[in-house]
């Protein structure tokens, strides 16, 4: 971790941002105390793209089918013109 005053950082703010594009964090301090911290943009992980897909394990044709069935279906039941 890299630390740096805020004047320090607005002088040389390229300089910085390309250490953290680099993988660095920044802290960055104002009067002696850490009132900031840059970091780097998490990169994406295999496995949080594995957990996030939605799996369908019925064909889609058979899960819609199912749907417009039960949304008709009562409708016959009740006496209603279709």
């Amino acid at each position: 971790m890299i630390v740096v005053s805020a004047t320090n950082l607005r002088n040389n703010l390229f300089g910085f941002l390309a250490k953290v594009a680099d993988g660095e964090t920044i802290a960055i301090h104002r009067n002696g105390e850490n009132f900031a911290t840059v970091v780097p943009p998490r990169k994406d992980d295999w496995r949080d793209k594995i957990r996030s897909q939605v799996r369908c394990r019925v064909p889609l044709e058979e899960a819609f089918a199912s749907a417009v069935i039960s949304l008709i279906v009562p409708k016959f039941d009740k006496g209603s013109p279709p």
